[in-house]
């Protein structure tokens, strides 16, 4: 009750008009006469009630009558109700204070006949949801373009009485209510948690724009944000044919995302001139075979980056599945660089000789020599050998960890195959020959020496082992660059081609626009990570004694070794500087020792200016706007795929040599197992 409340019942119960007036007044402990004038002081009652224990209060009414006054009284017995028993309860007891969803306001979206609504689709969208609200659950008895008729589920079993028809109106389109009786007859509405008409249609309306700004929101977060947000449950299937519905809307089903692909390759060629997009097609049965991606601004960005290029194939995880083949560069500030996407049916040789050709026709004008890095992937090593015979080809040592150990398969422990991986690591990691024959023999003598020159003579040594590698590797040993790329798009890798394109792009946009901006608050010579480099190997360098030999040579020496640097030829005797192509601590210390500044023997592609440069060539955006004007008018099929068995895997699942090495808390040996897994024997002292 309120004060408006108790007005009316006054007025009511004593029959006075709207002529009559008269004032309110009661008497609390505190005060013999207090009048009753609005809701402040109608609230006051109920606190001095709270205050004194009063279960009731009386009200004395007052009649106006020219200058005479005639009273008579009305108890005000509910305050005992009014007390708030959250004032008297501990945190852990009191109501919550009531939320608000989004969805309340679906309640009133149908409210008389003669309603009217943009569509028929429209209307529908308004009835699931205020059905949903209501919390009752309808039928339609029909249902086509024009009439739409719902009646209560409850109709048949008892006899409900609820029922809204309504038309297209054929003048203008919209959808008018013609009939609508909003009393339910039968048992009572109660609103759950969850609700069957709660479907992928309802969500995706709900979720669009959130979907719309991120593409990589997983089901279970929408199922969490929707809960917050509107106050219903939804299953995991609702939340995820949601997000797929949202999709379709901003980019056309999947089957037609492959036709689209024509306008795209339009679309960047005219705002992008310089980029390559190449497109092929079957043309005697019109399915897409694959599509080359490399834009203007990653091109020309790409001669002021590290001479390397990261090659790598991740699955798609669309209806249509396909392979994303990618080459990945890397910045001075040791970030990566998305050179060039290819997306094409499946990982084959064939596939990886399209990528390598274009690759090849953006990389020769440049005229440098890069080095490739690869897992070796299927297909990958002899479309590589015919399109660049002549390049430098690393192979990464964390997959070649793996190969090596699937050859002691059934042939030995977990602790032995740690020990064979740990002296592999020391003989891919050597410097010098010397060093790589000592650690060799360590390997054979552990590892069996058959099995090991088994596995050496399928790898050439000039393509992993650092002592054997001609040219500079950038300190480079494995393909973490590409994986990073690959776990950069993992939410795009979920959709159809042509959106998997188009949010690729708009994602290295935004990168290359944020890294522009951010390099040019740099104030340091060196990009900041070469630059923090640069100060701790200047800082190792202190302890060193400088001993001229002749021009540009010199002898550096520490208490137990020494070292021979010539700065001329940029080479030091431990090779650290030949290999990672930064200057070591004894190359510091003789550069300091000529009195020479270290800038200069430092590779421009870690300075910031060379950074800046990368990426001052931007992606221009695409306008979709006059799409359906395209001269391109090609109707591309779908790749023929065929279903894997099993539940489709999403994440990629890493191999056994990929796996780190954990220290046992039971038996203190290093492997793959824990306390709880552990079986080794324990040699305990008595």
């Amino acid at each position: 009750m309120n004060y408006s409340d108790l007005i009316q019942s006054i007025r009511k119960r004593f029959k006075f008009s709207s002529n009559d007036s008269f004032h309110l007044e009661y008497s609390s402990p505190a005060c013999s006469s207090v009048y009753l004038d609005n809701e402040s002081d109608f609230k006051m009652l109920f606190c001095c009630a709270k205050i004194y224990h009063m279960d009731n209060v009386l009200v004395t009414v007052v009649k106006d009558v020219g200058k005479s006054c005639s009273s008579t009284s009305v108890v005000v017995d509910d305050c005992a109700e009014m007390i708030d028993e959250n004032d008297y309860l501990g945190d852990a007891f009191k109501d919550g204070p009531q939320k608000f969803f989004l969805s309340d306001e679906w309640g009133s979206y149908l409210s008389h006949a003669g309603q009217k609504f943009e569509s028929i689709a429209d209307f529908r969208d308004k009835l699931r949801k205020f059905a949903v609200q209501s919390g009752f659950h309808y039928v339609l008895s029909r249902n086509d373009s024009i009439y739409v008729n719902a009646v209560c589920a409850n109709r048949d079993v008892d006899h409900c009485g609820w029922e809204v028809l309504g038309s297209v109106a054929s003048i203008n389109q919209c959808f008018y209510i013609t009939r609508f009786n909003n009393v339910h007859t039968c048992r009572g509405m109660i609103r759950n948690r969850s609700h069957r008409q709660l479907g992928s249609k309802i969500v995706r309306t709900c979720i669009e724009s959130t979907v719309c700004l991120n593409l990589g929101l997983k089901p279970r977060e929408i199922m969490s944000n929707f809960k917050s947000t509107y106050g219903y449950e939804i299953s995991y299937k609702v939340a995820s044919r949601a997000k797929k519905r949202c999709v379709e809307k901003m980019y056309g089903s999947e089957c037609d995302s492959f036709s689209m692909l024509s306008w795209f390759r339009e679309a960047v060629l005219e705002t992008n001139p310089g980029s390559s997009v190449v497109l092929e097609v079957d043309e005697s049965t019109e399915r897409f075979k694959r599509v080359f991606v490399s834009y203007a601004g990653q091109i020309q960005g790409f001669k002021f980056s590290l001479p390397v290029l990261y090659v790598d194939g991740a699955f798609g995880k669309s209806k249509y599945k396909g392979q994303i083949l990618a080459a990945t560069g890397r910045n001075g500030n040791k970030g990566f660089f998305p050179l060039a996407l290819c997306f094409s049916d499946s990982e084959t040789e064939e596939n990886w000789l399209f990528f390598f050709k274009n690759l090849k026709a953006l990389l020769e004008p440049q005229g440098r020599i890069i080095t490739f890095i690869s897992d070796r992937g299927v297909g990958l090593l002899k479309a590589f050998d015919l399109i660049f015979p002549g390049n430098p080809h690393l192979y990464c040592y964390h997959h070649l960890r793996y190969n090596l150990s699937r050859k002691y398969k059934n042939k030995g422990g977990e602790i032995v195959v740690a020990d064979v991986l740990q002296k592999f690591f020391k003989v891919a990691y050597a410097s010098t020959e010397k060093s790589f024959y000592f650690h060799l023999k360590n390997l054979r003598d552990e590892g069996g020496a058959a099995t090991i020159d088994e596995f050496i003579r399928e790898i050439p040594l000039e393509h992993w082992c650092r002592a054997f590698f001609k040219g500079c590797r950038y300190g480079i040993m494995a393909n973490g660059i590409a994986e990073s790329f690959n776990n950069w798009i993992v939410a795009e890798r979920s959709l159809p081609p042509f959106a998997m394109l188009d949010q690729t792009r708009m994602k290295e946009m935004k990168m290359m626009s944020e890294r522009s901006v951010e390099s040019k608050s740099w104030t340091t010579k060196l990009t900041p990570k070469m630059e923090k480099r640069l100060k701790e190997q200047l800082d190792r360098s202190r302890v060193f004694r400088v001993i001229a030999s002749h021009e540009n040579v010199y002898e550096v020496r520490n208490d137990k070794y020494s070292y021979s640097v010539d700065i001329s030829t940029r080479t030091c005797s431990c090779v650290k500087w030949q290999i990672n192509c930064f200057p070591c601590a004894h190359a510091l210390a003789a550069i300091q020792g000529a009195r020479l500044d270290v800038y200069d023997f430092i590779d421009p592609y870690f300075t910031a200016e060379y950074y800046r440069m990368c990426y001052s060539f931007p992606i221009a955006p695409l306008s979709n706007v006059d799409a359906s004007c395209s001269s391109t008018e090609d109707f591309i099929l779908p790749p023929v795929t065929k279903r894997p068995a099993g539940r489709p895997k999403s994440k990629r699942i890493a191999s056994a040599g990929e796996k780190k090495l954990i220290r046992c808390g039971r038996c203190n040996k290093m492997g793959h197992h824990n306390k709880k897994s552990c079986t080794e024997p324990l040699n305990m002292l008595l």
